[in-house]
This record gives C-alpha cells, sequence and structure tokens, in this order.
C-alpha cells in the first residue's frame, strides 16, 4: 500500500507542477503534454497500476518482431479476454523499432491462463511465432507461479527433480545483454573464425567422413542450394553433440535412406558405445566408425565448430541437424558457453534445414530461439560469410519449446533422455526452420 500511495502521489505532483518550472508539463488544446523523463515516470505508474489488481496477470511475450506496434498485440490477444494494458518496449538506438519482447496485462487471471493453455493456436503475429510464459516481478524466485502453490498459471502440476533447472536456478537473461553479445558475434565472425584454426583431427576424421559419404551416394553427396530438394530424397541428418552414439543409431533406424553422422568431440564418450572399435583413448586421435548392422551411420571424433565450418567449405546440404540435451552451463557467469551466446553460433544455425534443439531446460530453449532471431534478423540486413560462402540467407522460422511426452524408457533418444523419464523430469523441444 504504501509503494501505490507514493507512485499515485508522484503522477498527482507532476500533473500539478508549476509551469514556471524548466520542463514542466503544459496545457494545450485541453491536453496535458508532458516532457520525456515525466512521461516514462507516467508509463512506469500506469503499468505499475494495470499490474496490481488481485484479479490481473501478466504474461511475458517474445520474439516478436520488429514490425509489430501495440494496437497488432491488443488487437490478437484481445480475442482471449480483455487487456489492461500492452507494455512494448522500444530500443533506446532506434525508436522506430521494439525490443523483440512485450508484458501484457490480462484484467482476469483465468483469461490468461486459459490463453496459456490453448495449444491450437501458433500465436503468429507479423510472420513470428511468439513465445508466451507468465511474467513476476522481479525479485520473485519462481517465473511459472502466480502464486505460492505448486502449480502454474496453466494449473499443471510441475514435478521438480534433481535435473530440474528453472528460472530459480538460473534467472533469464536480460534481452538488451543477450542482443549486444550475439549481435557482437555476428559482427566479428570473421575474426573469430580468423583466430579458430581447425584441428588436425577434426580435418582428417572429416575427410574419412568424405570417403564413406561418397560411397553412400552414388549420385554424388547432396550440395547446398537456397532451394532445397524433397524431405523424401536420400540425404544427410548431422546428430551434434552424440555422446554414446545412442540417438545416432535411433535416427539410422527411423531414416534408413539417409547418412546419419553423430558427431562428439569427446572419444571415451563414443567408446563407451557397444559398438565401439578404437583401441585408444586418446582424444587427439581420429576417429570414424561405421556403426555395426546399420551402414547408414557414422559415428565421429571432432570438435563440432571445426566439422561445421568444414560442411560449409564442402557445400553439403544438411537435412536436418539435432542437438540433443546441449551442456546448457546452468550459471550466469557461464553465460557465453551456451551455443546461443558463442561465437559460433552463426556458423551452428547455417547447417540444417530444420535444426532440433532438445533440453529439460525450457528458459535455454527460449533464449536458444530469441538469439536464433537476433541473428537471423542481422544477417537479412548484413549479409554474412563462412569460409568465403555465404550464410543464413534464407528466413528462419520458430516453433516452441513444446513439451516432449516420452511413451517408454526404449524410447529415450539418449541416455540424458531416459534419466529423465525415469524421474519424472519434463523435456522441451525447440524446432528452428529455414524458408526461402
Amino acid at each position: 500500500m504504501t509503494r501505490s500511495r507514493t507512485m499515485i502521489g508522484a503522477a498527482a505532483a507532476l500533473m500539478t507542477t508549476t509551469a514556471g518550472r524548466s520542463g514542466a508539463p503544459h496545457v494545450a488544446s485541453g491536453f496535458v503534454h508532458l516532457p520525456a523523463k515525466f512521461a516514462a515516470r507516467q508509463t512506469q505508474f500506469r503499468h505499475f497500476m494495470a499490474s496490481t489488481s488481485s484479479q490481473a496477470a501478466q504474461v511475458y511475450a517474445a520474439n516478436i518482431s520488429y514490425d509489430t506496434d501495440v494496437q497488432s498485440l491488443r488487437n490478437y490477444f484481445e480475442q482471449y479476454g480483455k487487456l489492461a494494458d500492452v507494455d512494448l518496449p522500444i530500443d533506446r538506438n532506434n525508436t522506430t523499432k521494439n525490443r523483440g519482447f512485450a508484458f501484457l496485462t490480462f484484467e482476469d487471471k483465468e483469461t490468461a491462463a486459459a490463453m496459456l493453455r490453448d495449444t491450437s493456436s501458433s500465436h503468429l503475429i507479423d510472420g513470428r511465432k511468439l513465445l508466451l510464459s507468465p511474467n513476476h516481478p522481479r525479485g520473485q524466485r519462481n517465473p511459472n507461479r502466480f502464486d505460492d502453490g505448486n502449480a502454474d498459471i496453466t494449473g499443471a502440476e510441475k514435478k521438480r527433480t534433481l535435473y530440474t533447472i528453472d528460472d530459480s536456478v538460473c534467472p533469464p537473461t536480460d534481452e538488451e545483454v543477450m542482443r549486444k553479445i550475439v549481435t557482437k558475434h555476428c559482427k566479428s565472425l570473421d575474426k573469430y573464425l580468423d583466430n579458430s584454426p581447425i584441428a588436425a583431427h577434426t580435418k582428417a576424421a572429416f575427410s574419412e567422413v568424405k570417403k564413406n559419404a561418397e560411397e553412400f551416394f552414388p549420385d554424388g553427396i547432396p550440395k547446398y542450394s537456397s532451394s532445397s530438394g524433397s524431405s523424401d530424397e536420400p540425404g544427410l541428418i548431422l546428430d551434434s553433440g552424440v555422446g554414446t552414439g545412442r540417438s545416432s543409431r535411433m535416427l539410422g533406424e527411423q531414416h534408413p535412406k539417409d547418412l546419419i553422422i553423430g558427431v562428439d568431440r569427446s572419444l571415451s564418450r563414443l567408446l563407451k558405445n557397444d559398438d565401439a572399435t578404437a583401441t585408444s583413448e586418446d582424444n587427439d586421435e581420429s576417429f570414424v566408425q561405421v556403426v555395426e548392422g546399420q551402414p547408414n551411420v557414422l559415428l565421429v571424433r571432432a570438435e563440432l565448430g571445426s566439422f561445421w565450418r568444414l560442411i560449409i567449405e564442402e557445400g553439403w546440404e544438411v537435412k536436418s541437424q539435432y542437438l540433443l540435451y546441449p551442456n546448457p552451463y546452468p550459471k550466469p557467469r557461464r553465460l557465453k558457453s551456451r551455443f546461443y551466446a558463442h561465437p559460433i553460433f552463426p556458423v551452428l544455425l547455417s547447417i540444417g534445414s530444420d535444426i532440433i534443439v532438445r533440453s529439460n531446460w525450457e528458459g535455454y530453449l527460449n533464449e536458444f530461439a530469441a538469439s536464433a532471431n537476433i541473428v537471423s534478423d542481422y544477417s537479412k540486413a548484413t549479409p554474412m560469410t563462412c569460409v568465403g560462402k555465404p550464410i543464413l540467407s534464407n528466413h528462419l522460422l520458430t516453433d516452441g519449446p513444446q513439451a516432449v511426452v516420452i511413451e517408454n524408457e526404449a524410447s529415450a533418444c539418449t541416455l540424458f533422455e531416459k534419466k529423465y523419464f525415469e524421474c519424472g523430469e519434463s523435456i522441451y523441444e525447440l524446432r528452428l526452420t529455414k524458408r526461402a
């Protein structure tokens, strides 16, 4: 109550400031005109009052197009119920663009809950599929709750396990901080690649993979073009960060016409699979193995960033790239170790007409999608290259993250997924699709 009275008093003071003061509001044609600093404070007051209603609920919307305005958001979301307020922050450096996210305050909590439960709608506005989640005031530990109960806004019980990572474990990255990091990596991509030589063992492994691919595709390895071929045609599928190779073997069974290339940087992990044939665990050693009984599955020891660059250099067309349970580095100080905040991220996004990412941390996938859109928007305005070839020339569409249901232990595609299934940990999937 004290804060509310203070805010009301501040707003009243603004309206009664004497006209003789420098920068004071003045009345013209029946309207009160406020200087910028007063207008910002008035906006803050308006958002505060809209969110203090006991029945109101605020929803955070991300992945918003820079072309979207407040009225477009209001027109779309009021199909669900009355909005008390729409806060669409504007970019400080370019006042003609929004910052890609908004806060929607619904007058009724149940309306917000029903909207978040609605899985039939893709929430597509101006060509962008919005990412929606409940929003909470800063300082509240669990942003998935509107109260202190065990249920989230949708009414679903969220089981916490030993492996659960949410915003109470690692808070979301500030939108502006993320934009600066990703944009900087886009601008300095050439410099980063010039200063990152490709390891000898990765070059040797790639040469061996190329020989196997030439045998698998007698008519030639599929080459990249801005308009990818039919998904029914035999092609390449890349399984990045494959661990022991369980997911690659499952993909090989699901896609018998395609060549599955499972890559991991750790030879010791690859040697844990049942078909491993290497005689040492030297991580400087080249390792390429055709899985026994599955001639369409290769397991490869290589540095991922270098392997992606070699694929681009060869001009290979990759149908799909899988990133299943990448290391989330769930501490703010390790942010730049995550794929989506690493300098190699634009190169990662260049591999695969479809990119499928899974994690038990929904926030990781939300930030992955947001970073991907930052890169996509940057590449439209400033074309990027890798090894002298243009990358990311197609439009990038995001879908998810969506909850994934594992039917049984045998259908778990990785050991992580098997472990999560056994303890009831939630699993999420994000899909990125390129369109000409």
